[in-house]
């Protein structure tokens, strides 16, 4: 272990004592000493140039992206709710939302209504009507919402509890 510690010793010390640097003497061209540009190829560029070009191309980028953004819209979209590529074969009539998730959906696939409940983990079929019912089931569907019930004087709680109670 001493022999190989003299060892490299001796070598740092023959490394030191040898001339660690020697300066390139090698000529360069007339071209590069010069300074003409006569025919050769200028790498420098202005920094205003360069910005240009960045500007441009970011340009570019964009209009690419927006493109295939307006294509894919274009494609994919479906009916009132934009799920699918419409095609007249089946038709979102109304949709209730229950809970997050969570919702009841009335399809029309031709003559026949469907109603169906998704949720997370999957899509279970409720109800199904014929040509015949779901005419009849459009046309109750058809009748406007009621009108909410205008604000009158106020009156006990008996009073209102007996209204809601009380067999027309």
């Amino acid at each position: 272990m001493l022999c190989a510690a003299f060892t490299y010793a001796f070598l740092a010390a023959d490394a030191l004592a040898a001339d660690p640097f020697k300066k390139d003497e090698t000529p360069l061209p007339s071209s590069v000493t010069s300074g003409d540009s006569g025919g050769g190829i200028t790498t420098a560029s202005g920094g205003a140039s360069a910005i240009a070009r960045m500007v441009v191309g970011l340009a570019i980028v964009l209009a690419v992206v927006y493109g295939v953004y307006w294509l894919l819209k274009k494609r994919y979209r479906g009916g009132s709710r934009g799920g699918g590529v419409a095609d007249g074969r089946l038709e979102i009539v109304a949709t209730t939302p229950l809970a997050n998730n969570r919702a009841v959906h009335l399809l029309r696939a031709g003559d026949e209504l469907f109603l169906i409940g998704s949720s997370e983990q999957s899509v279970t079929g409720l109800a199904a009507w014929g040509p015949e019912e779901a005419r009849r089931l459009e046309a109750v569907l058809a009748v406007p919402p009621p009108q909410p019930p205008q604000p009158t004087q106020p009156v006990g709680m008996l009073e209102a509890l007996r209204k809601l109670t009380v067999r027309s």
